[in-house]
């Protein structure tokens, strides 16, 4: 595995430059154990921050790394695509139409027909940054960001997709919704909390949206 270890603070380490396949390695193998002393570990676009209790030698993390299995990422690129349910009526449709030039229902065939790749997780608990967006549909982000968004809201944004996983500001451009729950908030609580259970997606999963009529 070839990466870059930059100092990060003073008790963090981040692990870049790291290719696709060797970042979901790192973090399948981070969900398995972490390294001796961290305490956890975050996904970057291209990079993944481990921060420790107190000062570690680079060495800990490097040993770490090399003995994280590959096996771990193929397991996890094996699941199935989750269909993502989607009423198209987002409040930005007519814009993102005259903005590309194309009609709302070749929007919505584009938008649904990739399989997306979860990319990395933020910014808010269970936000998903969302590889395959069609190229056709990648435009600026809005100037003007909303107040508010409401969870399960579908967007784009840049080279993204995303799904709003809890109410919050934004400037993506919305498209529809979906009634799927990303953020578990009453699970998050829990002493002992489960990841499975606190969020429903996880970097390296893949997913579909499936376009259903309004009276779904």
């Amino acid at each position: 595995m070839e990466c870059a270890l930059k100092p990060y603070g003073e008790f963090g380490f981040l692990a870049q430059r790291l290719s696709e396949r060797d970042r979901l390695t790192v973090l399948a193998a981070a969900r398995v154990e972490l390294p001796p002393g961290c305490l956890e570990s975050i996904a970057g676009f291209d990079s993944v921050l481990f921060v420790f209790a107190k000062p570690t030698p680079a060495k800990v993390l490097e040993l770490w790394l090399r003995r994280a299995e590959i096996d771990v990422v193929e397991s996890v690129s094996k699941k199935s695509v989750l269909e993502v349910p989607v009423t198209y009526d987002g409040a930005d449709l007519e814009f993102v139409a005259g903005h590309t030039g194309l009609t709302v229902s070749a929007i919505i065939k584009l938008h649904s027909a990739p399989v997306y790749t979860v990319r990395m997780m933020g910014f808010t608990p269970g936000f998903p940054y969302l590889d395959g967006l069609d190229e056709r549909l990648q435009i600026p982000r809005k100037a003007s960001p909303r107040i508010r968004i409401d969870p399960g809201s579908v967007a784009i944004g840049g080279p993204h997709a995303g799904i709003y996983s809890v109410a919050s500001p934004g400037g993506w451009h919305l498209l529809g919704c979906t009634e799927l729950r990303l953020f578990n908030s009453e699970a998050a609580r829990e002493q002992k909390w489960d990841f499975e259970k606190v969020f429903l997606l996880e970097p390296g999963d893949r997913l579909r949206f499936k376009p259903i009529d309004h009276a779904h």
